[in-house]
């Protein structure tokens, strides 16, 4: 008699969740060592593509969460990680204004933003309290759903986390061409901001990274 194979979880494991709040935490605990030892122009670029990194990747996944994945848990556990996330996001914005006031002509070492060391230090709290409740989340997930259930879950919070990357909206400035002349970088079309969905811009730069390499070959 044959018998079925279980239906394999997708790759887009219920793990991804807590592996990439602990990618970030890294993230967060190499800047913060490095913060005197690096010069103060290097250090905000690093704080910007943290940055980046938490508004592109985790901020989506924490939507995801409270879509999708909250209300499946035990109260307390649901309740926390949505502390977690109002907490993170907060300090996404605290970093946020914090590095647009860095002073990038300064000479001064970084070691002179005490605000940037203090959010930093409480952004690398506030990761592992969010890591250790999604492990928590994943074990109790584990323990009450059988793996096709995960999958469907998994799949379910996929969607969930394109759908946030298409609801977050981002202000960003035509990129100044390295050639143009003084007249160019003073065109109204390159001067005027605008908003633009995450999801879009991800989009227009896996085409224009795909425009490059083929190009190449």
């Amino acid at each position: 008699m044959h018998v079925d194979e279980p239906v394999p979880a997708p790759i887009f494991e219920l793990q991804r969740l807590p592996g990439t709040t602990q990618r970030v935490l890294d993230t967060v605990g190499q800047i913060t060592r490095n913060l005197t030892v690096i010069p103060p122009r290097v250090f905000t670029s690093r704080l910007e593509a943290l940055i980046d990194q938490l508004v592109s990747t985790l901020v989506p996944l924490m939507a995801a969460e409270e879509r999708v994945l909250c209300h499946r848990l035990d109260p307390a556990l649901g309740d926390a990680l949505r502390d977690d996330h109002r907490e993170i996001r907060w300090l996404v914005e605290r970093l946020s204004m914090l590095s647009e006031g860095l002073d990038r002509r300064s000479r001064g070492a970084p070691k002179r933003e005490p605000e940037v060391l203090t959010a930093l230090q409480q952004m690398t709290i506030a990761l592992g309290g969010l890591g250790t409740h999604q492990q928590s989340a994943m074990r109790h997930l584990n323990e009450t759903l059988p793996p096709d259930e995960r999958a469907r879950l998994a799949v379910t919070l996929d969607a969930a986390a394109v759908d946030a990357r298409e609801q977050t909206i981002l202000i960003v400035r035509p990129a100044i061409p390295p050639t143009a002349a003084y007249v160019l970088r003073n065109r109204p079309d390159l001067n005027a901001a605008y908003a633009m969905s995450l999801g879009e811009i991800e989009r227009r730069s896996s085409h224009k990274a795909a425009g490059v390499q083929a190009r190449r070959e």
